[in-house]
């Protein structure tokens, strides 16, 4: 999470392209998360320390989810939308029942290490900071400050590979900023404080190719589902769009400012980024046309959500100005 705190005040846009504000939290939104299947649901949360569950066309929050004792960093729903995780700096996890019809909200809490969990995935040497599942769950990829990504045996918790941010020979770690899975494929990539990306894979640990284009901490990269394509965004301003085919870069995207996170459309080559300059931009990853640019924020957008509908898709960003915003971007 970038360290926006000393980003002067903005003028207000010129522009405001959202279609709805949603105005509960009183301090920086940190997270966004869209329900995958009741899109009409989604979640925020924010540096007051508490979550928000919205319907998506209503002014008002529909429920307020409070326990936690320090800001909500991470939110996120399961596959079929029944629960919520929010994740805060408190060191807590809790798991809310997502009421889809009733008007009550039950949660769960688990903190480590007094709660029963599956598994324990221990061998890194500072803070975790990313985890996720490559190659159809068969394995587990954690991030850590140590500068490593390791790949795990979700069943027995032991390490199968590792991998580091930087050559080598260096001895100095370099912390990872970003992690990735392909959705189809048993490869991944990651990303570093300096400015690395590597793209390897899950069932040899080998590293396919070292990316070498961005200039400073590289805060996000995904790859696309329809095309043999991946992105990667950075505090350097640039989005970098790579061939997997061929390993090499096919179009750099400049913005004015720090790119936070970037997000490949479904069944799509279009992608979505945020940034520090207050936009949000719509890309073609074929091409690296920029196709729209959303403005409405006041200050930095910090994260963002893609919802998918019967009507079409929207947008949910959070930013340091303490609202969320939704959009209807062309496509």
């Amino acid at each position: 999470m970038p360290d926006v705190t000393d980003i002067i005040e903005y003028d207000p846009p010129a522009e405001d392209h959202s279609v709805q504000r949603l105005i509960a939290h009183t301090e920086p939104v940190f997270a966004v998360a869209v329900n995958p299947a009741h899109p009409e649901i989604l979640a925020t949360g924010g540096g007051d320390d508490v979550g928000y569950l919205w319907r998506v066309g209503q002014p008002q929050p529909a429920f307020k989810l409070e326990g936690h004792s320090d800001t909500v960093s991470t939110i996120a729903f399961s596959a079929d939308g029944s629960m919520l995780a929010s994740g805060s700096l408190d060191g807590s996890v809790r798991v809310w029942h997502v009421p889809t019809g009733s008007e009550d909200a039950t949660a769960w809490m688990w903190k480590l290490p007094e709660g029963s969990v599956m598994q324990i995935f221990s061998a890194h040497s500072a803070s975790v900071s990313y985890g996720c599942f490559v190659n159809n769950g068969r394995s587990v990829l954690t991030g850590s400050e140590d500068g490593s990504v390791r790949v795990w045996n979700p069943r027995t918790g032991t390490v199968e590979h590792c991998l580091y941010a930087a050559p080598m020979g260096l001895h100095e770690p370099r912390p990872i900023t970003c992690l990735a899975a392909h959705p189809a494929q048993p490869v991944f990539m990651f990303g570093s404080a300096d400015g690395g990306l590597k793209l390897a894979h899950a069932e040899s640990g080998k590293t396919l190719a070292v990316f070498p284009s961005h200039d400073a901490s590289v805060e996000f990269c995904g790859f696309c589902d329809v095309m043999a394509l991946a992105a990667s965004c950075g505090m350097d301003g640039k989005m970098c769009i790579w061939d997997l085919g061929t390993f090499s870069p096919r179009h750099t995207c400049m913005h004015t400012a720090g790119v936070i996170e970037l997000r490949w459309l479904k069944g799509s080559p279009m992608i979505l980024t945020c940034a520090l300059s207050r936009e949000i931009r719509l890309w073609d990853g074929r091409s690296g046309e920029c196709l729209q640019t959303l403005t409405g924020h006041h200050e930095p957008v910090l994260c963002f959500d893609v919802g998918y509908t019967t009507q079409g898709i929207y947008v949910v960003s959070g930013s340091d100005d303490k609202t969320a915003r939704l959009w209807q971007p062309r496509l």
